[in-house]
């Protein structure tokens, strides 16, 4: 029999998060690590709000190849009506068509991505109520169909940490989530993104312990690691809360 063991740590939640990296403490135990924000928004006694940028996506790429794919629809467009003399049929006009269909397509969603979609997805924690409200943009692969704002709120005694690892091309790092359990239970009902790092775990764990520490109604310092926005090109804030729930997640009852 070995003198010790060196057991792999588990995930405690079920199911676990795909690719677990680590379990947070209890939001209501006492914190590991010092508490930190990357970004803070707003701070009193009764709410704070963290804003989750959309720091993976080029705005100044996205904006270009909608104005390129803009170009190239009628291109085809004008070449399909070009090609089309001295032959029979109307086969390189639909093709011409098709292709300035899809390529205006690409166009309208990277245009909508610009120009729409909101670059601030913030979060809000009121401590009063003890409930975290997600402010969330669902965005679709087809541009032709309306993007919804949604907003979620959990209470925050059922809500767990947890750390993935994402190996996605385009959302690569370490991602830190709440995980929405049955109450009382490691049961998870639903998931929500807090925080993302691209090479290092501390961070979203300095994290984790602000927010815990915050809702444990102790003293926090509003001395996040970066100040104002991610972007020189100043993004747009989120769209406007809907007028019950801004009023909810900012006052105390």
């Amino acid at each position: 029999m070995p003198l010790f063991t060196m057991d792999e740590p588990q995930p405690r939640l079920n199911p676990p998060i795909k690719n677990w990296r680590q379990d947070m403490p209890e939001n209501h135990e006492p914190q590991l690590v010092p508490p930190k924000l990357r970004w803070l928004t707003a701070l009193n006694d009764t709410f704070i709000e963290v804003p989750r940028y959309s720091t993976e996506v080029s705005w100044v790429g996205v904006f270009l190849s909608g104005i390129m794919s803009s170009i190239l629809a009628i291109g085809f467009g004008v070449f399909g009506l070009f090609m089309q003399e001295g032959v029979d049929g109307y086969w390189m006009i639909v093709m011409g068509a098709t292709g300035a269909f899809g390529l205006f397509t690409l166009a309208f969603f990277a245009l909508k991505v610009y120009f729409v979609q909101p670059r601030v997805q913030p979060l809000r924690l009121n401590r009063k109520h003890q409930r975290i409200y997600i402010y969330e943009y669902n965005r679709s692969r087809l541009p032709w169909l309306k993007w919804p704002t949604t907003i979620r709120s959990y209470n925050w005694a059922d809500v767990r940490g947890e750390i993935r690892y994402s190996s996605d091309r385009y959302n690569m790092g370490f991602q830190l989530f709440g995980s929405v359990c049955e109450p009382g239970t490691n049961k998870v009902v639903t998931r929500f993104l807090i925080a993302k790092e691209r090479s290092s775990q501390e961070m979203l764990c300095q994290i984790w312990s602000y927010l815990s520490v915050y809702m444990q109604h102790d003293s926090v310092t509003a001395d996040p690691v970066e100040t104002g926005r991610p972007d020189d090109w100043r993004p747009r804030k989120a769209d406007r809360w809907p007028e019950d729930m801004e009023r909810e997640s900012t006052t105390a009852p």
